[in-house]
């Protein structure tokens, strides 16, 4: 596996995704990211070609087929 970039998670839980991270995913603002894991490892995607359902317009949402936490 190959590091890309790295971001710092704030004090609020957030991060900033790196711009070479943005381009790869193909992803760009108000976009949709999925988050996967796997073993010790987190994957992310851009959901624009997932099936995914939305919950809200701040596109909080689940991958269509998984199952939601809690």
């Amino acid at each position: 596996m190959q590091k890309v970039k790295e971001a710092i998670l704030s004090t609020k839980g957030q991060i900033t995704v790196p711009k070479k991270v943005r381009e790869i995913l193909g992803v760009k603002n108000g976009d949709a990211i999925a988050f996967y894991f796997e073993n010790n490892t987190v994957k992310l995607t851009g959901t624009k070609n997932l099936n995914v359902k939305l919950y809200n317009t701040k596109k909080v949402g689940e991958v269509k087929g998984e199952r939601k936490n809690g």
